[in-house]
């Protein structure tokens, strides 16, 4: 795969490197002499700057590892950009490409001058489809006098057919729908990749599954008594050697609460940090351990996210992380009775977190509730007077609960029963204290979708 991978930069070729070529995935390449290497999440990196007369330059050349390809170069290289470049920087423009072919290979390479953090460079992305498997170069270049560099490089970049035909035929189950172990039943997060092994199912942002998130779905396992001490066990376990970003209210969250489902679960999830072997540069991730009782057994789910420099959009929107949570059952396990603890513990004035919109719910011990949207004016109700059994608090009608579900009746219209699911919920910020959250999720009236909205309590 020779002198055709950046055709655009073809009027710069100078092969100037004699150095003994390295292996990586199906890839073979001479690193760039002086340049410092780093791997990191199954990436390999090499960096390059310098700075004169006030002016700094530099290089970055990423290496990805090979994953199945759709069998289209047009769609490989779409998806690269939109997941190497677009949602790192946020670029929004479309990038110049170029088609080539060679030994067999599809190469596509596209590049665009980007402004992000304030500094402006040149991302050039050179996708290669052939064999069923796709791999990809990714160079971030501010300044001419590297080019020469990045085009030698790219020229003795080599690709092994062989290698890439052996990957294929390996008997690797993988799936973009619905899946499922056989105790388990869930939605994975849209747009996610499946991978099916026999100790455990990941799911991945990525194709690869060596960058962006990944969840893993073990079987049962045996629990300590204590759910919070199971989760902790098991986060110790994954970040052995990394060490917590922060140490104070953002150094952890740990929640507990009961799904959908009405079984209890403990969630740990910290950002982490772990020190490269040259003693200057950090890996980061954001690391998640939930686990659910199921008796004297608990379920794992172990994610890890934001690997790899990908920004994380995991709960940013709905069907991502929250779809799945509220849609994992464990099957044959029957849940809790909850109706009469929750009873008391939604009784009080709960705020909205995190939504565009400032809105309130109260509910009484007398089963009535009032709902505050964003403009509207109320006398506020005292703490007393929720708490007590009475008939004093009138709000806007009554509300009920059964299992999961939380039906409100309106007075102005009784015909008009509003039925949603809840779960509730404590969370202790970094060792803060704890605090109660209730998620309440609805159909948008809108296009019939699902959105979770999350109120903390006020007291």
């Amino acid at each position: 795969m020779k002198k055709i991978l950046v055709p655009f930069l073809s009027i710069l070729f100078i092969s100037t490197s004699s150095a003994q070529k390295v292996k990586f995935d199906i890839a073979s390449f001479s690193p760039p002499k002086g340049w410092q290497r780093i791997d990191s999440n199954g990436v390999v990196a090499f960096f390059d700057a310098k700075t004169a007369s006030g002016q700094t330059t530099f290089c970055q050349l990423f290496l990805y590892p090979s994953h199945p390809s759709t069998g289209k170069a047009s769609t490989d290289f779409e998806s690269e950009w939109s997941q190497l470049v677009v949602k790192p920087t946020g670029f929004k423009g479309k990038p110049t490409t170029e088609i080539g072919n060679a030994d067999g290979w599809d190469v596509t390479t596209g590049y665009s001058n980007i402004n992000h953090g304030g500094i402006t460079f040149t991302c050039m992305l050179v996708t290669a489809t052939g064999f069923g498997r796709e791999m990809s170069v990714l160079v971030n270049v501010a300044g001419q006098e590297y080019m020469t560099q990045v085009q030698s490089f790219l020229n003795e970049f080599d690709l092994d057919a062989k290698a890439a035909a052996a990957l294929k035929d390996k008997k690797e189950s993988m799936s973009k729908s619905s899946a499922s172990l056989k105790d388990y039943q869930f939605v994975p997060p849209a747009r996610w990749y499946t991978f099916n092994t026999p100790n455990y199912i990941m799911l991945s942002s990525t194709q690869s599954a060596q960058w962006g998130c990944t969840l893993n779905i073990f079987p049962s396992q045996p629990s300590t008594g204590n759910l919070e001490t199971d989760a902790r066990n098991i986060f110790n376990q994954m970040y052995g050697g990394w060490q917590y970003r922060f140490n104070n209210q953002q150094k952890e969250d740990v929640s507990r609460g009961y799904t959908l489902q009405g079984l209890e679960y403990c969630m740990i999830e910290a950002p982490m940090q772990k020190q490269r072997p040259d003693g200057y540069y950090y890996d980061y991730e954001n690391g998640q351990v939930l686990v659910i009782s199921i008796g004297n057994q608990i379920t794992l789910i172990a994610g890890r996210h934001q690997r790899g420099e990908m920004t994380c959009f995991c709960k940013n929107q709905y069907d991502y992380w929250n779809q799945f949570f509220n849609s994992f059952v464990v099957n044959g396990v029957s849940p809790k009775k909850m109706e009469d603890e929750v009873a008391k513990r939604i009784v009080g004035t709960w705020g909205s977190m995190g939504g565009s919109a400032l809105t309130k719910y109260i509910f009484a011990a007398n089963g009535r509730y009032q709902f505050i949207g964003a403009y509207t004016s109320t006398s506020r109700i005292s703490r007393d007077m929720i708490e007590m059994r009475t008939s004093g608090f009138t709000g806007d009608g009554s509300y009920s609960i059964k299992g999961n579900q939380l039906t409100t009746t309106y007075d102005k219209d009784r015909s008009k029963n509003d039925v949603v699911q809840y779960r509730l919920e404590k969370i202790n910020h970094g060792g803060s204290g704890w605090k109660d959250r209730l998620y309440i999720l609805s159909k948008s009236v809108v296009d019939g979708t699902l959105y979770e909205v999350c109120y903390e309590k006020e007291n």
